[in-house]
């Protein structure tokens, strides 16, 4: 059904220069490097992926250090955990303590972690948040002091970082990786109920989402269900149209609105993959904070048409009109939402389409890259001209 499309739409495929120049300094370019890591977000380590819910920084990290480590280099990621555990080749450790000299160290996202380390022969930024608090006068200047190479993962991001900051020529930009458990997976035979999912955090946006939800989409498929994933603090037993309501929920909404919303606990990664297979358009506003939207990304990979706005990253991870629809008028987003929940042969055609079209990076090349930015020899073949 698919066939061809990938030559009609180039854009949602990456294109790299096959250039040849060297790294900007004497790295190791083959064999073992030593890489260290640091992350100020939350104590967490490598055991932790398969063990409970993660944010997207905590995940992505630890799916990057283990292929670096299973391509040989040595790997250390200082976190906020206390006692050292190594796993999978990684050694983890605690942001306490001070990062032994190495090839390389890379910052996750926050410009003072770059202190750390005054024995790394070269310095990198891993920016997995928006890039636009970089500019902060706080973290200005430390990032002309080191110098880092940056590396990005949206064009949202590149539009955020300011010409002013530092860069070694053009920017890299290598978008996050589709894990496998989402990746190659078979049409479903039939399509799902009107059963809509959002899965993101509830402070993105979900409050206007549900009021689009409650004035235009449910008297329109009365039967239709808004499914709510994502990480929050809901205690069990708790009711999220009593703690949320008139915050993350819209206040006053009649009881058929409320009985059609329904807010999950915090899923484990299994559950929630299932129910995003299952349901049948991810539905979401986006946020300007957004930097990327993994969620979105894996849902598009699992073959579940979206509607969202076009708002940040987002709107990089959704082909329009061919895997889901980008809306920024809500009568517009309503519309589209009730065509993908109604229209089973629309559904089929961009469930399809999705599954062609949007399989992303694997863990291994994302790893590859990211390599290649900071070891040579041929950089150049993931950047991205700012």
């Amino acid at each position: 059904m698919t066939e061809g499309l990938r030559g009609l739409f180039p854009g949602t495929q990456t294109h790299w220069a096959a250039l040849d120049k060297p790294a900007p300094c004497a790295l190791p370019r083959r064999g073992m490097a030593t890489l260290v890591f640091a992350d100020s977000t939350s104590a967490y380590d490598g055991r932790d992926l398969e063990r409970r819910p993660l944010g997207g920084t905590e995940a992505s990290v630890i799916r990057l250090v283990r292929e670096l480590a299973a391509r040989g280099h040595a790997v250390a990621v200082h976190t906020k955990i206390a006692p050292d555990v190594e796993h999978e080749g990684v050694r983890w450790r605690s942001l306490s303590t001070a990062p032994d000299p190495c090839d390389v160290f890379v910052a996750i996202q926050q410009p003072p972690l770059l202190d750390l380390a005054p024995q790394a022969r070269q310095r990198a930024i891993w920016v997995l948040w928006g890039a636009n608090q970089l500019r902060h006068y706080k973290h200005f200047w430390r990032l002309w002091r080191h110098r880092p190479i940056p590396i990005l993962m949206s064009q949202a991001q590149v539009r955020d970082y300011w010409p002013t900051l530092p860069r070694r020529g053009p920017l890299a930009v290598i978008p996050l990786p589709v894990p496998p458990d989402v990746r190659a997976l078979t049409p479903l035979t039939s399509p799902p109920p009107p059963r809509a999912i959002f899965a993101s955090n509830p402070q993105r946006n979900l409050k206007p989402l549900v009021e689009i939800w409650g004035r235009s989409i449910l008297p329109r498929v009365p039967n239709a269900v808004l499914d709510v994933y994502g990480v929050h603090n809901l205690a069990d037993g708790q009711d999220a149209w009593t703690e949320w309501a008139g915050a993350l929920l819209p206040a006053g909404m009649p009881d058929a609105v409320q009985a059609s919303v329904r807010v999950h606990p915090t899923a484990p990664r299994t559950d929630l993959l299932t129910a995003m297979r299952d349901a049948r358009a991810m539905l979401y506003l986006s946020h300007k904070c957004e930097a990327f939207c993994l969620s979105l990304a894996e849902a598009q990979a699992l073959g579940t048409p979206a509607v969202i706005a076009p708002v940040a990253a987002a709107a990089e991870r959704v082909i329009e009109g061919v895997t889901g629809f980008q809306r920024a008028d809500p009568a517009a987003f309503a519309d589209a939402a009730v065509r993908l929940l109604t229209d089973d042969d629309l559904w089929r055609r961009q469930h399809a389409a999705a599954l062609e079209l949007q399989q992303g990076l694997t863990c291994a090349a994302y790893a590859e890259r990211f390599e290649r930015v900071l070891l040579g020899p041929s950089r150049e073949d993931v950047l991205v001209a700012a």
